[in-house]
């Protein structure tokens, strides 16, 4: 089992009093303004568990009722992967990346131009993901252009999982296409009880801002809790557009529609897994873009995480995602800025690595940048550690003035636990960068998804599971 990451320095965006001033006017407002529940089922549930109708479809959820579902709620949720080991330990501090979900477009990797995204695509950035260190979950990378549209949902889950053994975090259109992702699953486990046990599939799920539940996300909230499916419940308001344009606003209509879907899940499954969340996210005024870039996202994706601690739920976050149309300089810092601050923050579950484009494109070289990037931000969140040995006061005292920690046993001991190695980034000289090919960090990261996809295997899922895999989307032909 690869052992989760927990940093031991650690940056939080609230204090104790603006949090707590947070979680009561969140109670206010699902108490006075409620949220639009737009399924019968969904009514029938809240207003049976205590809740009243207010007008139309808006529900109005007392606090104690609140409460009781953050109480039921587990303070950690362990994704697995296909082969049955923990992989994604989801509580506290630790962190753990993956990529962002559904782009409609890729950057070709010949051209380099922006491009449809195809089921081998989302097949090979599996692949890819697979193959890196630090990415421990993956998303469906892609829409898929070639397949029915109806349920290209399916059909990415599908080229996901034959291309790793990470876990998937996938969307679905409807109750019914995540069942069928479900079932491709079940293929795998060979019963649902064994995914059930040890989940490698999680749902992600989401309100629509503000304040409104709609039927299709309701209804797969409400399947998940019945089979007790782990589930990702994360509203993506904009501020100034579907939210309002103070932070602390729209923290707290986040909260409302989180906690409100919580609500609903725990009525039905007390204890089911659930995983907390927000994208939070502006209406850019002057180009009328979400930025995916943007510092606002990421501090109040941080503040957001501050509750969600305070709440002990485990929290879905984001990071290596930038507005740049291609891998450059402003890829790079928005990567580098978000990676850090995320990993500093202890988000659990943290997405969206590969968006360009404000969540337009995906890209394999993004992947390999971001997995650098995440590596150097463990290494700051690590800290220091301070012991006997590592203060090296008698190693001070035998090299005195005289000699040098080159050649010291204490210098062989520790360089390769203290010292950070980069995996692509080139710390040559100038000559050495001659010799090497002169060698730019697009062309390195363009040659580096080249060789993952010619030669990295992962584990293959045996031929039984496959032939039920196949009647499964033969199923959706019929």
């Amino acid at each position: 089992m690869k052992k989760p990451f927990e940093p031991s320095v650690k940056v939080q965006v609230l204090n104790k009093e603006s949090i707590q001033k947070i979680h009561n006017a969140t109670l206010e407002v699902l108490d006075k303004t409620g949220v639009a529940i737009n399924t019968e089922e969904g009514r029938k549930l809240l207003l049976d568990a205590g809740c009243k109708i207010k007008d139309n479809n808006v529900i109005t959820i007392p606090s104690k009722i609140i409460e009781k579902a953050i109480k039921s709620a587990p303070s950690s949720v362990t994704l697995f992967d296909r082969l049955g080991q923990e992989r994604c330990i989801l509580e506290g501090w630790k962190t753990s990346f993956g990529t962002g979900s559904d782009c409609p477009f890729i950057l070709d990797r010949e051209t380099g131009e922006k491009r449809q995204c195809t089921y081998n695509d989302v097949a090979h950035g599996a692949l890819v993901c697979d193959a890196l260190e630090h990415l421990d979950f993956i998303m469906p990378v892609g829409i898929i252009s070639d397949r029915p549209k109806g349920v290209a949902d399916v059909y990415a889950v599908d080229a996901t999982l034959k291309n790793t053994i990470i876990p998937v975090v996938f969307t679905a259109h409807n109750k019914d296409t995540f069942q069928s992702s479900i079932d491709l699953a079940v293929a795998v486990t060979g019963s649902l009880e064994k995914l059930q046990e040890k989940p490698f599939i999680c749902l992600y799920d989401e309100p629509t801002s503000p304040l409104k539940h709609m039927p299709e996300a309701t209804d797969k909230l409400i399947h998940a809790a019945r089979l007790r499916l782990p589930v990702i419940f994360t509203p993506c308001p904009l501020a100034g557009a579907t939210a309002p344009a103070t932070g602390a606003g729209m923290l707290v209509q986040a909260n409302a529609e989180c906690l409100s879907g919580l609500v609903i899940q725990q009525i039905i499954n007390p204890g089911a897994p659930f995983i907390y969340g927000g994208v939070m996210n502006i209406l850019d005024m002057s180009t009328t873009v979400a930025p995916y870039g943007s510092p606002e996202l990421h501090k109040l994706c941080a503040a957001l995480t501050d509750m969600a601690h305070h709440y002990g739920l485990p929290m879905f976050g984001t990071c290596g995602c930038s507005d740049a149309k291609t891998v450059d300089a402003q890829a790079g810092t928005e990567v580098g800025v978000s990676v850090l601050m995320s990993t500093l923050n202890g988000q659990n579950l943290i997405h969206d690595i590969g968006f360009l484009e404000s969540a337009l494109i995906t890209s394999y070289e993004m992947y390999i940048l971001s997995n650098e990037a995440i590596g150097m931000a463990k290494h700051i969140a690590s800290g220091v550690s301070v012991d006997k040995d590592t203060l090296a006061v008698d190693v001070i005292d035998d090299v005195g003035q005289a000699g040098n920690y080159l050649e010291h046993e204490h210098t062989l001991k520790h360089f390769r636990r203290e010292f950070y190695f980069p995996g692509i980034f080139d710390r040559a000289n100038y000559d050495g960068w001659e010799r090497a090919g002169r060698k730019t960090m697009d062309i390195k990261l363009k040659e580096r998804a080249d060789e993952i996809i010619a030669t990295h295997q992962p584990e293959k899922i045996d031929k039984t599971a496959l032939k039920y895999m196949d009647q499964v989307l033969q199923r959706l032909k019929d």
